[in-house]
């Protein structure tokens, strides 16, 4: 991005794109532990340990962060080669804008470092759901 627009620009789709993934990550998984506190407060009164009741409510959303990924990759980089086949198409000297291999790689482990802590702060907040939200319904 910086070839075609300027440091700025990028920095400021950067920003946006940061704050809006982790904003969606944070509202999802808040709603979903919010939404399964009879659950977990069943599952922890039948026996189960923390680690259960955190695998069992937030586990399943791994292959679907993993899919979101891939598409949100796929999606992104068709996007920018359309911009810039079509809205570039009059410039003359227009910088090549090819799939970075290194950068993916490092948005990868980026994005599976951050899930994963988002995870363990979701599995703490699991292990603190009180037993009394069963008994006052």
């Amino acid at each position: 991005m910086i070839e075609l627009a300027s440091e700025t620009m990028a920095w400021i789709m950067f920003t946006i794109g940061l704050i809006l993934a982790l904003l969606s990550l944070l509202l999802s998984l808040s709603e979903v532990v919010k939404g399964n506190a009879k659950t977990i407060a069943m599952m922890r009164v039948l026996g189960y340990d923390n680690k259960a009741c955190s695998n069992t409510i937030l586990g399943a959303y791994r292959p679907f962060a993993c899919v979101g990924f891939i598409i949100g990759t796929l999606y992104q980089y068709a996007l920018l080669k359309l911009i810039i086949t079509f809205v570039f198409s009059d410039v003359e000297i227009v910088p090549a804008y090819n799939f970075d291999w290194i950068v993916l790689l490092i948005t990868l482990v980026a994005f599976i470092i951050v899930y994963e802590l988002t995870m363990v702060f979701f599995s703490f907040r699991i292990r603190k759901t009180p037993l009394k939200s069963v008994m006052t319904e």
